[in-house]
Parts: structure tokens; C-alpha cells; sequence
């Protein structure tokens, strides 16, 4: 991490400033998209074990796309 810091140091005054600005850009960047990529996964997963569960009540499978499909018309993941 000091290495980092000196170069940053080295660098004239504006292009520090840049550059720092850049970092802080990109690594809210990927910070942001590594935690959508997570939610995705968990709601993913959530309507996996949610279907399961509907299955192993005795639902028969036409009823358990029938409730996913109107869940996902009435706007989004009401019922996860």
C-alpha cells in the first residue's frame, strides 16, 4: 500500500487528483456490480428453495408456475 501512496505522491498535483478520482470511480464501480451480482444470486436461489417448498407441500408443478407466473405479472417478486 505505501508503494501505491508514493507513486500517488510522485505524480504532479493535478494528475493525483485524477487519478485518485478515477480509483474512487472504478472502485465504486465494482463494488456495485459484485453486489448485484450477489443479489441476483440470493433472490435466484430464494425462488429455487421457495418453489421447492411449494413442491414438497404437494403442489403439483402446473400450480407452482401458475403462482410464479402470476407473482412475476403482478410486478416483481411480491411473493418471494
Amino acid at each position: 500500500m505505501s508503494y501505491i501512496q508514493e507513486f500517488v505522491n510522485l505524480l504532479p498535483i493535478p494528475f493525483n487528483f485524477v487519478l485518485l478520482l478515477l480509483l474512487i470511480v472504478f472502485g465504486t464501480g465494482i463494488i456495485t456490480s459484485t453486489m448485484k451480482q450477489i443479489r441476483k444470486f440470493a433472490c435466484h436461489r430464494q425462488e429455487l428453495d421457495f418453489k421447492r417448498e411449494m413442491i414438497d407441500r404437494g403442489m403439483s408443478v402446473e400450480e407452482v408456475e401458475r403462482l410464479v407466473q402470476a407473482s412475476s405479472e403482478q410486478g416483481g417478486n411480491g411473493v418471494f
